[in-house]
This record gives structure tokens, C-alpha cells and sequence, in this order.
């Protein structure tokens, strides 16, 4: 084998167990708190918004912490190592939470009776032994085992099923709702003609970067948006649902907001993005049609 062929090769192996201590290193090192996550979320590769979905997270679920990186947590959700962003989770250092069965993932491990390695022994555990996860703390997982409570530094435990209170897969949840979800993310972000970004909107720039963030490209303004998607009379959360002659163009459409549910959508209106009912008297009298987007 030439010198060269031996070089490639070696690099090749390098990069590869570099990878494997990295991964390995994200489900073993000490965890540092407990997120809750507050909306439609999604669980994605690597820390950036343009990274590949694993999973979609729903309000309410929870994920191990693992550590923070840039606005963005890595965390373990429902048995899967990913990055969310830390904007949408709330952070808790201690929490009683049942994140069901975990397993020691080393050897003679000690259950101590409070989250410190100086507090009094329980028991010794061993590799493989598996105990119930109710809580963290600082740190620690407290967990139940053959009749006993204690805490094991949460480096050296795995958890081997998801959560029992959260949901499937996170999966499930529409494209639809997470475009609700997201809308209502922005409320009180003020209202600027032209405006397509956080700092301001109009409403056809509101509803454009919405459905952006999630991975679709609808046309510029509220006319054009017409011809996206299909129509719908039925409204589902994520409906883009179209209004009339709120000013003088000769547009099909003028005005466009998002269905969240209950009779009511999010838009960018003056005053800022806000929330109103399609029975408003002036909403009303102007409504024109619904169309979905996926």
C-alpha cells in the first residue's frame, strides 16, 4: 500500500471516531436542566434553522438539556439527539418530571440519597441495572429503584423510552399548526408597509416568512397569495384567509392573515401583529376565501 493511500485511509478513520466520541460524548455528559417546550418545535441535526427536521416537539413536551450552543440547546427529545432553539423552551435547573426508564450506562455506579456525590450511599447499582426517572436536579437524576428513591449523576444514566407524558413523536402536529403556532410567536411586532422580517411586517410579508421558516415559498403579496395552495371552506389552523377592499387597489386581495383556530386569526394589521375574530364586523363584511398551503 502506497504512503499516500495509508494517509487517506488514516484521516478517514480519524474523522470517523471523532464523530463517534462526539455523539457518544452528547449522550453521556452531565445534563444541565429539564426544557419545556412552549410551542410547535422542531428537533433539527445541527444547530442552525436551515438543518435538516428529525422531529416536530409539541407544546407542553419535554427534553433533556444537555447543553447550550449558540441560542440553541442539544438536547435529548423522545430518545433522539438534536438541536432546538433555545427561544422556545423554557429552562429549568430542577423539576419533578417522569422521563420514564433509564439504564446505567457504566460500571458500579452509587445511588446517593440527595444530588451530591458527599451524601449518604443507598445502594450500588450496576451496568445495565435500569431504574424509573422522576425528576432532575442540578444535574442529577432522582429515580426509583427496587423500592428506593435516590439521585445518579445524569452523566451516568441513559434514558431508554421517551417521556410518558409526551407526545408520540411530535411528528403528528400539521404543517398547519405549526404556521398558527409560529404566527402567534409574533405578536406585537409592529406593522410597516413592505416590512417582511421581525423587526416589522405588512400582512402578505407576515403570512411569507411564516410559512418560510417551515420550508414553503408563497408569492409576495396578499393578491398573489391567492394563487397559492387550495381553496377551503372548512378552516383549519394555518388557513391563509383573504379580505377586500381594506384599502384602495385593484388587487384580487388585500389584506391576508393566518386561521388559528376558535373564529379567530393572527395578521399584521395596523397596531402591529395581532389577533382578531373573523366575526368583526369590518373583517367580516370583506372576507373572501381561505386557501391552505399543506
Amino acid at each position: 500500500m502506497n504512503r499516500a493511500k495509508r494517509l487517506l485511509i488514516l484521516s478517514t478513520m480519524a474523522v470517523a471516531a471523532t464523530a463517534a466520541i462526539s455523539i457518544s460524548a452528547s449522550a453521556t455528559e452531565l445534563k444541565t436542566g429539564i426544557g419545556v417546550v412552549e410551542t410547535s418545535l422542531r428537533l433539527r441535526e445541527s444547530a442552525s434553522a436551515n438543518s435538516d427536521t428529525i422531529s416536530i416537539a409539541s407544546p407542553g413536551d419535554n427534553v433533556v438539556i444537555i447543553r447550550e450552543v449558540d441560542g440553541w440547546y442539544l438536547v435529548d427529545y423522545n430518545l433522539d439527539i438534536g438541536y432546538m432553539s433555545a427561544d422556545y423552551i423554557t429552562f429549568k435547573e430542577r423539576e419533578n418530571v417522569e422521563l420514564g426508564d433509564g439504564r446505567i450506562n457504566t460500571s458500579s455506579v452509587n445511588l446517593r440519597s440527595q444530588p451530591s456525590s458527599s451524601s449518604d450511599l443507598v445502594c450500588q447499582m450496576q451496568y445495565g441495572d435500569e431504574a424509573y426517572i422522576i425528576g432532575f436536579n442540578c444535574g442529577w437524576y432522582k429515580v426509583q429503584y427496587e423500592g428506593q428513591t435516590g439521585y445518579i449523576r445524569s452523566d451516568l444514566m441513559e434514558l431508554t423510552e421517551k417521556p410518558i407524558y409526551n407526545s408520540s413523536a411530535g411528528s403528528s402536529v400539521s404543517v398547519g399548526q405549526q404556521a398558527a403556532d409560529l404566527g402567534m410567536q409574533y405578536l406585537g411586532v409592529p406593522y410597516v408597509w413592505g416590512g417582511t422580517t421581525p423587526s416589522g411586517f405588512d400582512c402578505s410579508g407576515f403570512t411569507r416568512y411564516v410559512y418560510k421558516q417551515l420550508g414553503y415559498t408563497i408569492n409576495r403579496t396578499a393578491g398573489q397569495q391567492l394563487g397559492n395552495g387550495y381553496a377551503v371552506s372548512s378552516l383549519q389552523p394555518g388557513d391563509l384567509v383573504f379580505f377586500d377592499n381594506t384599502y384602495a387597489t385593484s388587487a384580487a386581495a388585500s389584506h391576508v392573515g393566518i386561521y388559528i383556530g376558535n373564529n379567530q386569526f393572527v395578521h399584521a394589521a395596523s397596531g402591529g401583529v395581532k389577533v382578531t375574530n373573523l366575526s368583526d364586523s369590518y373583517y367580516a363584511s370583506r372576507y373572501i376565501g381561505a386557501r391552505r398551503i399543506a
